[in-house]
């Protein structure tokens, strides 16, 4: 500790009278060097002398006890030089966090104890006699300061009672004590606004620091509890008071209920130290009968002491049609009340006859948001009338339930990549150690996310999450101290009023990953640095990132087919050939594209791979027919077993599922019997059961010895500084993309199908489904739900043998060719050609396992009866989802290499009249011999065989003649994917291990602050959209453009920080791939948007993967109504931008060294995204805000929009120190542009808290005509009064802004929080 020497020696020599006690006291002290002083005992005399002379040498350090005197002054025991009072002070103990533990009795003497310190110290004393020993001990116990103000809270306890004043008891104790939360939207009974005159000064005449304290009278209780507290004044006789009361009747008041105001000098601020001046008692009738009421203010003695006024606002009824566009009305309750109240505006300064004030319309504030705190204040504009204002601030509901999502999500992601994997089968040295460790990591990344999943499932209690437990790694996924601020004002003299919203969150970033390496932004850059460093003979990424595009094309081109063929099913079942025609031509287009989206050279490498590496499979001694699913998973002697069979046989949720396998295809004749003989009680593999058996496996994965884990496997689990590794880290954040979508989307689209399907073959519909799904074959054929849980549909299993890519192209083609030869009989147009989907020009590299391939399946074709296929497993569809962006060039360039050909594209027919029994054997024959140019080019001489022996007179149902042709094309684009996933999975296995290793890190780093920077980006959406008026204005932009999203920082480039603003740089710039799809949500529908849970909400879906994420946002009846009706336009994308300017002392350190180019470039490269988005938003041409609208009396203009740009532009290329400007001017651009603000610092607490209510207080300077030389008092007011300070008492239960001294130094002026509000806190 610090301390003045001088001044403790003053302290300790004053007279005897101030001290609590004093005497001589032994003190053991420790003695150094060669001679300590010995003590003897004076026979002669009887009594103890030391003498300097009395030496014995010593080695060494010991410890003797001296005679001191000693004073004990408050918390201070001094010591002295001697035991003669008059000698010269030596030291000082402090009595502070300290124990007394007493000595074992002797019989001599002397009588000792120990101060036994916290910190592990103690100090020897000891007392001449018992009786002083035991009075020094009662001294020192009383000493301490928890002593002294366990005393004085005792003794203000006492009086309070004796007062009939509860001392616990606050209006916030209360409201929890009775279960009630404050609702921002309610009707108060009565808001006062508080000023005081002619108090009293003290002797020396200097005027008072007021403060007034509200209490009521609660007769139930008979106490009186506190129920409001106003900013403290400095040096003021005749205080004007900022902040109103709100007297609200669900706190239980009435017109009945006593009032007592009571004002305090204020003595002291960080201790709260404050003297009664005066109070007087109203009852809340007397007040609301009143616009203005004088009262005295009464000593204890019964003198007066000064005079309080109360100015009230009293609600009376207004007529609906006094409000305008620019002040909305409060919204009529449900129960029966015919009338809309507002408030009543006083004869203020100066007086104004017929001024309403309006109580904001919060709309379902209460529903999305929880324990909301509210403040009122009522600032003088110079424009000669009041500002008045609502701030709240409120803890989001979805703050743990949205990142469910997201974790949900990333499993079925995990559970996927798992079972690409697995399905190579298992692979010969060295390649089998590089398989198994690639499935360890995909187990450990499914522990950790289903882990979080849990511990955001389980956590109870408030609804944010407090920064003391930002380090947490149960609840890492979820933001720090995420809050909604929301400030509402209106003046009545500018006739205007308005929302401004700020989201407050602590930094993205992942807290408990301590790394200090840069961040995500190094850690990435690492990244795509590190694969020119590594072994060049192994796989590089971007095979990788190819064939992951790749299957994220032909997952969405697929789903689009469906959706075709789904369309028309619809219009079959309807018997409407109009639209037919367009879906086929699309449908054709979309198979074009899907068949040139792949470069057979990496395709041929990929089953190269396998056939050579991969480890043969035994045959079973006795195969049961559908049960190759777990039994291929076991040699005929299991109890050897390989590390990759160990993993592979926990994989359970997917494996080991052979009914499940042969439940989506039950019209191949492969699987119809083990189908149709399944036992009663088997189930769909729906979700919930894979996430149940997903843990059984992952119990198993953690038991598993941990000799099977590779060294970067522990290196995983720690989360190691990333040096170097594969350019893998951001390709690995999207795998398989679409397919969680298709989870969510299942409903919808069966939904969307309906009754369509209903019809089906006679031996079809013979037969009754055992399992629970719907026996209707065509609704069975488009169950996105069921082909997208079965594993068989989207993998090759470890005993399949890969297709060659040739046969499977050549089976889309004639499936397509096929179904569209059928759709254009129907449609009366039955010698049209069909189309054939590639050019005999173009050459297909016939391969040994190809010619092999189409042998075997010939003879299989022999054999296997009706309705065979060249393959047998489907796979899911897809929702629509965006592709990647890679994906989207493969898919644009596919589209200008068909162009030149469609235009030379013929039907092919077939020579032999056929049934449509073997249409798809004969159709392979005739496309493979078409490619070979066996086939006559000339259209009219061809004919259609497809529909030869079709009887158009006997066709009565559509549907059954169009849906083998349709299943058939859905197995075929399912072998396509499943050739897709193995190539990828194969090139994985190539990779680079240990730059693999890196990239899952990162991932998981990634996936971290991601989730809080989209978590808090949907509560501000969900906020604007839910809880005010509808913005025309702002839902045009939205719907156009997309919001901009101007996030604030305020972390310093220095130390830790460094790596927060590294992770939070990346985790905003993420948020660029996400799209937002609104969608209505209504009372009625409330599956989709309301969860089950007994106060349902709004609850927003993702949909998806990591790099190509759709959020669906439920938007109420009014908003829906004023959305465009392109069901295109719904969707929207934001525009994020990032700046960040540090303030603390770690900012002042940063620039000295010159630490901060980083940060700088980043600020200027958001400004460019900040102009390119203002030049489109120019082109709106929205009515703007024009300042002049405020009268001739107003203040100077705003500046346009165009010279805050350019503002911004200027400021951004300033050297400046601590340059907020940067931040002031970015902050005014958004609003101004209708976005989205939000406010970052570490933990959102005491930098955030000061930096909001600043801009708060700019925007009623700007807008509503508070005068820029009087910003001071209402910034101070906000800042120890508001809900700020309220933010810091939740985080930290300390009602103090962590701020020391030097750091208030080192803060901007305006930055700095008054008097008393800060102090040593938990930061």
């Amino acid at each position: 500790m610090r301390f003045n020497k001088q001044e403790l020696t003053t302290l300790a020599t004053q007279p005897s009278q101030k001290f609590d006690k004093e005497g001589v006291l032994f003190l053991r002290e420790r003695q150094e060097g060669f001679f300590r002083r010995t003590e003897r005992k004076d026979i002669k005399r009887g009594k103890r002398s030391k003498s300097l002379r009395e030496l014995s040498c010593y080695s060494g350090t010991s410890k003797v006890s001296l005679e001191r005197w000693c004073r004990l002054r408050g918390n201070l025991l001094f010591y002295f030089k001697s035991r003669e009072q008059w000698s010269e002070p030596l030291g000082v103990i402090i009595l502070e966090q300290c124990s007394i533990k007493v000595d074992t009795p002797t019989a001599e003497g002397p009588y000792g104890f120990h101060l036994v310190f916290d910190g592990g110290l103690s100090q020897h004393l000891a007392a001449y006699s018992e009786g002083e020993r035991d009075a020094w001990l009662q001294a020192i116990q009383l000493a301490s300061y928890d002593c002294m103000r366990s005393q004085l809270l005792a003794l203000q306890q006492r009086m309070e009672l004796c007062r009939g004043q509860d001392p616990d008891l606050d209006v916030h104790m209360l409201r929890i004590r009775r279960g009630n939360t404050v609702d921002p939207s309610e009707l108060p009974l009565c808001e006062i606004s508080l000023a005081c005159d002619n108090l009293l000064c003290d002797g020396h005449g200097r005027p008072p620091n007021p403060v007034l304290v509200v209490h009521v009278y609660i007769p139930t209780d008979a106490v009186w509890v506190k129920y409001a507290k106003t900013e403290v004044i400095e040096r003021s006789s005749n205080p004007g008071f900022l902040n109103t009361v709100t007297f609200r009747a669900s706190d239980g008041l009435s017109s009945d209920t006593r009032v007592r105001l009571t004002a305090y000098d204020m003595r002291e601020h960080v201790s709260q130290t404050a003297t009664p001046i005066g109070s007087s008692v109203v009852t809340l009738g007397a007040v609301q009968e009143t616009d203005r009421l004088r009262i005295p203010l009464l000593s204890p003695a019964g003198t007066t002491v000064g005079f309080l006024t109360l100015t009230v606002w009293n609600l009376e009824p207004e007529d609906k049609g006094g409000s305008t566009e620019s002040t909305p009305c409060r919204s009529v309750p449900e129960h029966d009340i015919a009338v809309v109240y507002s408030h009543r505006r006083s004869q203020s300064l100066p007086p104004r006859l017929g001024t309403k004030l309006k109580l904001p319309h919060q709309g379902q504030l209460c529903v999305l948001f929880a324990n909301p705190h509210v403040h009122t204040y009522r600032f003088h504009s110079g424009l000669g009338g009041d500002i008045y204002v609502h701030e709240v601030m409120a803890e989001s509901k979805l703050c743990f339930l949205f990142p469910q999502q997201l974790l949900a999500l990333w499993i079925q992601e995990e559970k996927e990549l798992l079972q690409e994997v697995a399905g190579m089968g298992e692979l010969h040295e060295p390649w089998h150690t590089r398989q198994v460790e690639l499935l360890d990591r995909h187990l450990h990344l499914l522990h950790l996310y289903s882990q979080a999943k849990e511990n955001l499932e389980a956590h109870k209690g408030s609804f944010f999450k407090p920064s003391s437990r930002k380090n947490d790694r149960m609840l890492e996924f979820a933001p720090v101290n995420l809050h909604l601020q929301r400030m509402w004002v209106q003046n009545d003299t500018l006739r205007k009023c308005g929302f401004y919203d700020i989201i407050t969150v602590g930094a993205f970033t992942a807290h408990s990953h301590k790394s200090k390496n840069g961040g995500l932004i190094k850690l990435l850059q690492q990244l795509k640095e590190s694969p020119s460093r590594t072994n060049p003979t192994l796989q590089g990424p971007s095979k990788i990132l190819i064939a992951h595009d790749a299957i994220q094309a032909i997952k969405q081109l697929r789903q689009e087919v469906v959706d075709g063929m789904r369309a028309l099913m619809k219009l079959a079942k309807e018997k409407q050939t109009a639209g037919m025609l367009p879906i086929c031509e699309d449908m054709i287009s979309k198979t074009r594209i899907l068949l040139s989206l792949w470069d057979p050279g990496l395709v041929e490498e990929a089953l190269s791979f396998v056939e050579e590496h991969k480890v043969s499979q035994p045959i079973p001694e006795d195969p049961v027919d559908g049960e190759d699913g777990p039994r291929s998973l076991e040699f005929r002697h299991p109890q050897v077993l390989s590390p990759y069979r160990r993993i592979t046989q926990q994989l359970n949720f997917d494996m080991k599922s052979p009914d499940i396998d042969d439940l989506v295809t039950p019209d191949s004749p492969h699987c119809t019997r083990v189908f149709w003989s399944l036992p009663p009680n088997g189930t769909a593999h729906k979700v919930a059961d894979a996430d149940t058996a997903s843990i059984t496996a992952l119990k198993s994965y953690g038991s598993r010895s941990k000799d099977s884990l590779s060294g970067s496997e522990t290196q995983f689990e720690i989360f190691p500084d990333s040096e170097e590794g594969s350019k893998d880290g951001s390709d690995q954040n999207a795998r398989d993309e679409n397919e969680a979508e298709e989870l969510m989307n299942n409903q919808a689209n069966q939904d969307r199908l309906g009754n369509c399907n209903d019809v089906s073959d006679v031996e079809d519909r013979s037969i009754g489904m055992s399992n629970g799904f719907d026996c209707d074959l065509g609704r069975r054929f488009l169950d996105t739900q069921a082909m997208c849980s079965s594993p068989s549909a989207n993998y090759y299993k470890p005993t399949d043998e890969p297709e060659p890519w040739d046969l499977t192209q050549l089976n889309i083609e004639a499936s397509v060719m096929c179904l569209v030869s059928k759709v254009k009989f129907l449609c009366g147009r039955c010698g049209s050609p069909a189309v054939r989907l590639r050019s005999s020009q173009r050459g297909m590299g016939r391969s040994r396992s190809f010619r092999g391939g189409l042998s075997t399946q010939a003879t299989a074709d022999e054999g296997s009866g009706k309705d065979s296929v060249v393959t047998v497993q489907p796979t899911s569809t897809n929702g629509g989802s965006n592709i990647s962006s890679t994906g989207d060039i493969i898919e644009k360039n596919a589209k200008e290499k068909i162009e030149d050909k469609s235009q030379r594209l013929e039907s092919i027919g077939l020579s032999t009249s056929m049934s449509s029994d073997d249409v798809i054997n004969k159709a392979v024959d005739t496309v493979q011999k078409a490619v070979n140019g066996a086939v006559g080019r000339n259209c009219s001489t061809v004919r259609n065989k497809f529909t030869e022996g079709l009887d158009f007179a006997s066709i009565v149902d559509w549907t059954c003649e169009l849906r083998p042709s349709m299943r058939k094309l859905r197995q075929a684009m399912d072998g396509l994917l499943k050739t897709a996933r193995l190539t990828h999975s194969v090139f994985r296995v190539q990779e680079d291990v240990r730059g693999a290793q890196r990239a899952c890190n990162v991932r998981y780093r990634r996936d971290v602050c991601f989730s809080q920077a989209l978590t808090s980006l949907v509560v501000g959406l969900m906020a604007k959209l839910w809880c005010q008026k509808p913005d025309p204005t702002f839902l045009m932009v939205l719907t156009t453009l997309g919001p901009l999203i101007s996030f604030e920082g305020l972390l310093s480039y220095c130390g830790d920080e460094i790596d927060m603003w590294g992770d939070m740089a990346v985790a905003v710039e993420d948020l660029l791939t996400v799209t937002f799809t609104l969608t209505r949500c209504t009372n009625s529908s409330s599956k989709s948007c309301l969860p089950s849970s007994p106060q349902q909400h709004p609850v927003p879906r993702v949909v998806g993967s990591r790099s190509a994420l759709t959020v669906v946002l439920p938007v109420p009846d009014s908003v829906h109504s004023m959305l465009p009706l392109s069901q295109s336009s719904r969707s929207f994308t934001v525009t994020p931008v990032f700046f960040n300017v540090g303030i603390n002392e770690m900012a002042t350190l940063a620039e000295s060294l010159g630490n901060t180019r980083p940060q700088d470039k980043s600020n200027l490269d958001n400004y460019e995204r900040v102009n390119e988005y203002y030049h489109r938003f120019r082109k709106l041409h929205l009515p703007a805000d024009l300042p002049g609208q405020r009268g001739p009396t107003c203040a100077p203009l705003q500046p346009s929009l165009l010279e805050l740009v350019e503002s911004l532009k200027v400021a951004v290329h300033t050297k400046q120190s601590k340059n907020v400007d940067v931040l002031h001017l970015s902050s005014r651009i958004c609003r101004r542009m209708k976005g989205l603000r939000f406010t970052s610092c570490k933990s959102a607490k005491d930098r955030t808290g000061m930096s909001v209510t600043l801009e708060q207080c700019h925007v009623l300077v700007a807008e509503y005509g508070l005068s820029e030389h009087e910003i001071q008092r209402p910034l101070d007011c906000m800042r120890s009064e508001g809900c700020r300070r309220e933010n810091t008492y939740k985080n930290t239960g300390v009602r103090k802004y962590a701020f020391n001294s030097l750091q208030l130094l080192t803060l901007p002026k305006p930055y700095r929080p008054p008097a008393g509000t800060y102090g040593s806190a938990q930061t």
